[in-house]
C-alpha cells in the first residue's frame, strides 16, 4: 500500500443495516461500480477537523475529551438522489432543523479543546457520497427516517480508500419536544369539567 495523500480525522454517522442496504441499491441503480464507496464506508459526514501528514492521537485525545458528556442524538430524512460528472449523493430532504442543532451543539463542544472543522463555510449540507462514476440523475426517491444511535470519529488514509474508527459515542434518544397543553374551556364544559 501506498503512503497516503494525508490523513484525515472526520466525525461521523454511518448508516444501521437496513438503511445501508437501501442505500446499496441506489449506488446500483445509478451505476456506482468501477469507484463505488464500499457499502461498510457510507458515512455522512458532520465535520472534518483535521488534514495531517501523519496519524496524531493527540486528536483523538482531544477530541475525546470535548465529548467526554453524553449529546442526543438528531431526527432527519434521506431521499434526494443526485448525480453528477463528480458521482452520486443522497442528501437530506425536508425539516432539517434536528441534524442542524446537533451540528451545532458538536462543534461548540470541539470549540472548548480548540477544534475547528474545516471545510464548512457555508455550513453543514448532509448527504451519503454513494461513488465517484460519473452520472446524470436529480431524483426523489421514497425518504428513509434516519435517527443515528452513534457518532464516530474516523481515520481516514486519502488515496488509499482505508477508513480506521478512532472513537465511537452511543447517542442519547432524540430530545422530544415539549407542548403546553391546555385543554380548551369548551372541551372541558362538554365533558361536564368546567373550571
Amino acid at each position: 500500500m501506498r503512503r497516503p495523500l494525508c490523513y484525515r480525522y472526520f466525525l461521523a454517522f454511518r448508516p444501521d443495516t437496513v438503511l445501508r442496504c437501501w442505500l446499496t441499491s441506489l449506488a446500483d441503480a445509478v451505476g456506482q461500480h468501477a469507484k463505488r464507496v464500499p457499502d461498510e464506508y457510507f458515512h455522512l459526514t458532520l465535520c472534518v477537523i483535521a488534514e495531517l501528514h501523519h496519524r496524531d492521537p493527540w486528536i483523538v485525545a482531544q477530541v475525546r475529551s470535548a465529548l467526554h458528556s453524553p449529546l442526543s442524538s438528531c431526527r432527519f430524512q434521506v431521499g434526494r438522489l443526485q448525480g453528477d460528472p463528480e458521482g452520486a449523493a443522497v442528501h437530506a430532504v425536508g425539516s432539517q432543523c434536528e441534524i442542524q442543532d446537533f451540528y451545532r451543539t458538536l462543534v461548540a463542544r470541539l470549540a472548548t479543546r480548540a477544534i475547528v472543522p474545516l471545510y464548512r463555510e457555508s455550513g453543514l449540507h448532509p448527504h451519503v457520497t454513494l461513488g465517484r462514476d460519473p452520472c446524470v440523475v436529480e431524483t426523489s426517491a421514497l425518504p428513509r427516517e434516519w435517527i443515528p444511535d452513534e457518532l464516530l470519529l474516523i481515520e481516514s488514509e486519502v488515496g488509499n480508500g482505508v477508513h480506521r474508527v478512532q472513537a465511537r459515542w452511543p447517542l442519547l434518544p432524540p430530545r422530544q419536544g415539549s407542548f403546553a397543553f391546555e385543554v380548551p374551556p369548551l372541551l372541558l364544559a362538554a365533558a361536564g369539567l368546567g373550571r
